[in-house]
């Protein structure tokens, strides 16, 4: 299968067929590995509904690839992509200039992670504006996470029009939990490393 890997903690791992680009239906980061192989989301706009209930849409069948233990399969989840999530609207995004804003930052894992409490991620603000304005803590938010893209958020940050935010390099549980979600009860370090991941920053229309 020279398509895709099953190594562990490979961020090369998903199907290589799938694009990048994240108007695409199918785009890379929204696959993840089940039992079953690599799949999307159920109600992705792949999938052609919003039945968010039905089975994950299986792309390449590959029996137990996320693993029954914590040592098979893909073992632990791996970040696989991290990106900033802009909106449409001066209250929503940064191009209002000086002001107050919403942050909202997206990890992407290569296998479904369960959630619970509160993690979260700090975001740099360089203060390239000298308006004194600090770092940022985001708080995860199950609104618009998936399976194995999870979100971060702030909602009333504080920014400058030239200030350059930079996305963490690691995420803090805060008491909360980030596990795996095949692997029931698998839970994660309590600070994960995610330095090595390329940083991809998307505006959404």
């Amino acid at each position: 299968m020279p398509l895709w890997g099953t190594a562990h903690a490979s961020a090369t791992n998903k199907p290589k067929f799938l694009p990048t680009d994240e108007d695409s239906d199918y785009e890379r980061g929204a696959s993840y590995a089940t039992q079953q192989g690599w799949a999307m989301q159920a109600g992705h706009i792949s999938s052609g509904n919003d039945n968010t209930s039905a089975d994950p849409e299986v792309l390449v069948a590959i029996g137990d690839l996320a693993g029954s233990t914590d040592t098979t399969g893909l073992r632990a989840p791996t970040v696989t992509n991290m990106r900033f999530i802009w909106g449409t609207s001066a209250t929503t995004d940064g191009s209002a200039g000086d002001g107050t804003q919403r942050i909202l930052v997206e990890i992407t894992w290569d296998e479904a992670v369960t959630v619970a409490g509160s993690p979260q991620i700090v975001v740099d603000n360089g203060n390239q504006s000298s308006g004194g304005y600090g770092d940022h803590t985001l708080t995860y938010t199950a609104t618009g996470s998936t399976a194995n893209r999870k979100r971060f958020t702030k909602t009333s940050a504080s920014l400058g029009n030239t200030d350059v935010l930079t996305t963490p390099a690691a995420i803090a549980l805060n008491s909360g939990t980030i596990s795996d979600t095949v692997v029931g009860g698998t839970t994660l370090a309590a600070s994960l490393d995610i330095s090595d991941v390329v940083q991809v920053h998307t505006v959404l229309a």
